[in-house]
């Protein structure tokens, strides 16, 4: 009877240190899987905060673009109130255009924006109401430079394109009635010097 009172009490100490070890081990991976978690959840934090970093920068420009623009239509308005020549009408029609055009390459900073297909939808009607009044837009991308009618503002280098060709159009220029209005600033490409 001893022995079995012996196998049992061996029995029971047995079974609380593997009860512990099993307790133990548990509060270790639990512990761990606290830890990656935590881990985790910082990541997100920290990613979700530079998003909504973006975003509101994003939204500022935005805002800041309408202030401007808002700006500009009440100048050419009032422009528009105080003379009604035909020079006034044109300029007023160039900044109306050269709003639309800024809100373009503003938006198309993202092309898969909803803001940039509708920004991209104002600039082709802005461009079609332009050449329906009578001016002509330069807008003189992968064309050679002309200086009568560019003017440059930059060069960069395009192995696709030969040098002295127009890589960019950073704001269109006009004629109207055969007469040169404004030159188009643009970006010429210039082969790199490389020294031997």
């Amino acid at each position: 009877m001893a022995i079995f009172n012996f196998l049992e009490n061996l029995a029971k100490r047995l079974a609380n240190i593997i009860a512990q070890d099993l307790d133990d081990r548990m509060n270790g991976h639990l512990a761990e899987i606290n830890d990656r978690m935590g881990e985790h959840i910082t990541e997100i934090n920290e990613r979700m905060s530079e998003h909504l970093s973006e975003i509101n920068d994003r939204l500022r420009r935005i805002e800041t673009k309408q202030k401007e623009t808002s700006l500009q239509i009440e100048e050419i308005d009032n422009h528009l109130q105080s003379d009604g020549d035909e020079t006034v009408f044109i300029s007023a029609l160039i900044a109306l255009s050269d709003i639309i055009e800024d809100f373009y390459y503003f938006a198309a900073e993202d092309e898969n924006s909803p803001l940039f297909e509708q920004a991209q939808m104002m600039w082709n009607a802005a461009k079609n109401k332009a050449e329906t009044a009578g001016l002509t837009l330069i807008d003189s991308a992968d064309e050679p430079f002309d200086f009568n009618i560019h003017s440059i503002k930059g060069t960069a280098y395009d192995e696709s394109l030969p040098t002295g060709y127009v890589i960019k159009t950073l704001k269109c220029g006009y004629i109207f009635k055969d007469e040169l209005i404004r030159h188009a600033a643009v970006i010429v490409n210039k082969q790199e010097v490389i020294y031997l």
